[in-house]
């Protein structure tokens, strides 16, 4: 018998009934995409047999590049980029055409709106008889052409892979930023891209059912890639932007600490203390966001417009944050001449520095150019000053430029050395920079009035301004200074002038360019100016 009977053994407890949980309604953002994918799927079961591989397969086509005018660094590198553009989707192989060249070496017109269309056809007769069949391009020819010394480009193609004249446009037009920075490469890259994405598969052979659609299904595709893409761009800034603010959070201590050392009676200092004041409200918003971001954004999130818009808000507060607080921390050790002041000195006369070095560059392309535009000057006349020698604009230019260039030294010194406040010595760059500005504003002046014809021609000239030139020197005092209290400088005046003038010839130019030939940036120009010829395309200036 045991000793310790042990006590009856409960029977066990029925086990507690599962508490029945409804899982939580799919939000609006994922059940329209789930709508869209649906019926996007429906449709292309109805073409599946139009979308079936093989139905229009054709062979690879070929890219052949003629750079007459020697102006792409690469073509080895720019045909196998090409080669990699899917241009295919054609009921016969698509042979892309590169082509650079000089409308007046090609019995054309360049002042003519169908001159690079004149010049083209003129080069295919007798360099490439292959390219034409009749009074027509060859099937499967597409040609890309730019003219860049008279800045024109032109799309061209057989009548089967031809395109309408709003998307020959459109291809022209994907072109024309590569080609106004001089990315000959980059242009004819961008142009391909476009034209491949406008050729489409020849789905006006189907019947009117599946044309209808087709059209549906690619609206319906392009809701969900559009919506798709949209949180594509949203996760990915919102982790650029988490980045970034985790740099921002760890310089925190230090950016206040330097802002409680910049000077309440610096007048440069008032300003970067208003900056302060963004910076911290730019911080606070970018905590706020940050809080109600999930920490892992899943495969759809922000495809919704109302997390994209979240994501915009968090990465445009991180921005500003991570903009100022370099500014403020260099502002710190500039007014305060503590730690690396010197590479924050360095920073401050950096744009004065780049237009000095600028000088003789921008007296050439402003003067020289605006010479040889109106009085048809023969460039083997001009050394190296050419044109100039005997401007007042650029005499007075070099001899300002002698005495700013040796009065910023002096200037420097005496700041590294202790020998003038920073407050002092930023003015003095002030009125260097101003003085090379007045300068350099009559230089522009001279240039106007070189290529104008009239005062509405010199308007168009003067009220052109350059692009992207602000954002060049984005933690400079002076450039803060400048930012909040424009009214207190000279007309004209800007942070690295020199640059700026030469920047502005650029867009000038062109602006008066389009003023007397409104129609050459208006469209395409399509046709050619003799003969029975009529094949598709057409050409535009940049």
């Amino acid at each position: 018998m045991d000793p310790h009977p042990q006590a009856p053994t409960a029977p066990p407890a029925p086990p507690a009934p599962r508490a029945t949980t409804r899982a939580p309604a799919p939000s609006a953002h994922v059940r329209s995409l789930v709508l869209v994918l649906v019926g996007a799927l429906a449709l292309l079961t109805l073409l599946a047999p139009l979308l079936a591989p093989g139905a229009h397969a054709a062979p690879p086509g070929s890219v052949e590049i003629d750079d007459a005018q020697g102006v792409i660094d690469d073509p080895d590198a720019l045909e196998g980029r090409l080669q990699d553009i899917d241009l295919r989707e054609a009921a016969a192989p698509v042979d892309l055409k590169v082509v650079t060249l000089d409308i007046s070496g090609h019995d054309a017109d360049p002042s003519a709106d169908t001159g690079l269309n004149d010049a083209v056809l003129h080069f295919a007769r007798s360099e490439h008889p292959d390219w034409i069949d009749g009074e027509k391009w060859a099937d499967g020819v597409v040609i890309l052409a730019i003219d860049p010394d008279n800045r024109k480009v032109g799309t061209y193609a057989g009548e089967d892979v031809k395109l309408s004249d709003g998307d020959f446009e459109d291809v022209q037009d994907a072109m024309k930023d590569d080609a106004s920075d001089g990315a000959w490469a980059d242009a004819f890259d961008a142009g391909a891209q476009k034209y491949a994405d406008l050729l489409g598969r020849p789905w006006w052979r189907s019947p009117g059912a599946i044309i209808g659609a087709f059209i549906a299904l690619v609206a319906l595709g392009a809701g969900a890639v559009a919506a798709l893409a949209r949180g594509a761009g949203s996760r990915r800034r919102v982790r650029t932007a988490r980045e970034r603010f985790d740099d921002v959070r760890a310089k925190r201590q230090e950016t206040d600490q330097a802002a409680s050392r910049i000077p309440r009676d610096s007048s440069y200092g008032a300003t970067i203390l208003a900056d302060v004041e963004d910076y911290r409200r730019a911080v606070d918003d970018a905590e706020t966001a940050s809080s109600v971001l999930p920490a892992r954004p899943g495969p759809l999130w922000g495809i919704g417009p109302a997390s994209a818009r979240r994501a915009k808000e968090f990465a445009a507060s991180v921005e500003v944050a991570d903009r100022a607080d370099d500014t403020i921390i260099g502002a710190a050790r500039l007014l305060g001449r503590t730690g690396d002041f010197r590479s924050a000195w360095e920073e401050e006369r950096r744009p004065l520095d780049e237009s000095l070095a600028a000088v003789e560059q921008t007296i050439a392309e402003v003067l020289e150019s605006a010479d040889d535009a109106d009085a048809d000057a023969d460039a083997d006349t001009h050394g190296e000053q050419g044109a100039t020698t005997g401007s007042d604009a650029a005499a007075g230019l070099r001899s300002t430029t002698r005495q700013v260039s040796s009065d910023l030294e002096e200037v420097s010194t005496a700041y590294l050395d202790g020998g003038i406040s920073p407050d002092d010595a930023l003015e003095r760059l002030d009125e260097l920079t101003e003085r090379l500005s007045v300068a350099s504003e009559r230089l522009r002046d001279e240039a106007i009035g070189a290529r104008t014809q009239d005062e509405d021609e010199a308007k168009v000239m003067r009220d052109a301004e350059p692009e992207h030139f602000a954002s060049d020197f984005p933690t400079s005092v002076r450039g803060r200074q400048f930012a909040r209290h424009p009214q207190d400088y000279v007309s004209g005046y800007s942070l690295s002038p020199v640059l700026w003038t030469g920047a502005w010839y650029g867009g000038a130019t062109t602006a008066l360019d389009t003023h007397r030939n409104p129609s050459a940036s208006s469209g395409s120009t399509s046709g050619y100016s003799g003969g029975g010829f009529s094949g598709a395309g057409s050409s535009s200036s940049f």
